[in-house]
């Protein structure tokens, strides 16, 4: 089986309005006025789709991908809070797949961020324990969303 993405993700800009069209209002989120962006984040599966909206200021971000944990002890709890210091936004958790346990996360960093080079050593020491691990930048999406639901170019 090809390794699943977890969760799929896109940066919006936002628009004027306050809601999102999936009948979501924002206006709950403290000083929401004060960010640019929206991370939209989508885990499915057979059974459901699970929209996840963080209003960010960035319009670069970092997802993480672990995939095949070869073991879960103690060492794991130690490497999550070592994790959590590059700014995670959002986590999958350890998810177990045809015997297989992978792990997302988003992180409030960029490829040109300083803190980037020591995340990148962190991981770099800790591959052993993973058969693969991957990174990718997400970019600022060109469409904004009109947070009364509609896409804008």
């Amino acid at each position: 089986m090809k390794n699943p993405d977890l969760t799929f993700a896109q940066i919006k800009k936002i628009g004027k309005f306050s809601n999102l069209d999936i009948t979501t209002s924002l206006s709950h989120i403290k000083e929401i006025e004060n960010y640019r962006n929206l991370l939209i984040i989508k885990s499915e599966t057979t059974r459901y789709a699970k929209f996840t909206v963080y209003p960010i200021n960035r319009e670069q971000l970092l997802k993480i991908i672990l995939i095949g944990l070869t073991q879960i002890d103690e060492n794991i709890e130690i490497f999550s809070r070592k994790l959590q210091k590059y700014n995670i936004i959002h986590s999958s958790g350890l998810v177990l797949i045809d015997g297989e346990i992978y792990f997302e996360c988003y992180l409030n960093l960029s490829l040109n961020d300083e803190k980037y080079k020591d995340l990148k050593i962190f991981l770099d020491k800790n591959k052993s324990k993973f058969k693969d691990i991957k990174i990718e930048e997400l970019s600022l999406s060109k469409s904004k969303v009109n947070l009364n639901g509609y896409m804008e170019n």
